[in-house]
């Protein structure tokens, strides 16, 4: 995945709509994310089988700093979604940045429009605008790295841009 949005971008399924939403994305990275993110929802399905929906449900969201191969920065994050319909798809929000630290606060931002967007139904364009007041993330990355938060800081790290096991790791750690 070499594209590097210019601006915030999302991409995944929103509860106030019908199908896939995508915003700020090419389309060479919306597939690239379409096609990784789809073979993470089957894999973790396969792993966890009749008791994915239940995990799913109640799956913590990831945070992410990722630098890519031109060393330019991103923060975001990924969190558990459906569509209108119902059905399942993770939904990825995230902002290019200037360094690391501005990454963190990226992911921050991020984690926090998705909380507000998918508790309160917003539509892609809204959510694509929003601008939350984040709090501080329990989490210093210095490198690309996925980090799943708890309060005292990262339960658990994936190191590297869009590693594998990202799905499975959020529903290993649901409640």
């Amino acid at each position: 995945m070499s594209c590097r949005p210019l601006t915030r971008w999302l991409f995944g399924k929103l509860p106030a709509q019908g199908d896939f939403v995508s915003r700020g994305l090419d389309h060479e990275m919306r597939d690239a994310l379409d096609h990784w993110l789809s073979a993470e929802m089957e894999a973790a399905h396969e792993r966890f089988g009749d008791s994915f929906d239940d995990r799913y449900f109640s799956a913590p969201a990831w945070c992410f700093v990722d630098r890519d191969v031109a060393g330019a920065w991103t923060g975001g994050a990924l969190c558990a979604s459906v569509d209108a319909a119902g059905r399942k798809f993770p939904l990825l929000m995230a902002t290019p940045a200037n360094d690391c630290a501005e990454a963190l606060g990226c992911a921050a931002q991020s984690l926090e429009a998705l909380y507000e967007g998918i508790d309160g139904r917003w539509i892609a364009d809204r959510l694509i605008a929003a601008e939350p007041q984040p709090g501080a993330l329990p989490w210093q990355p210095a490198d690309p790295a996925w980090a799943l938060l708890g309060e005292d800081g990262a339960a658990c790290v994936l190191p590297g841009r869009f590693p594998a096991g990202v799905v499975a790791a959020m529903l290993e750690l649901a409640a």
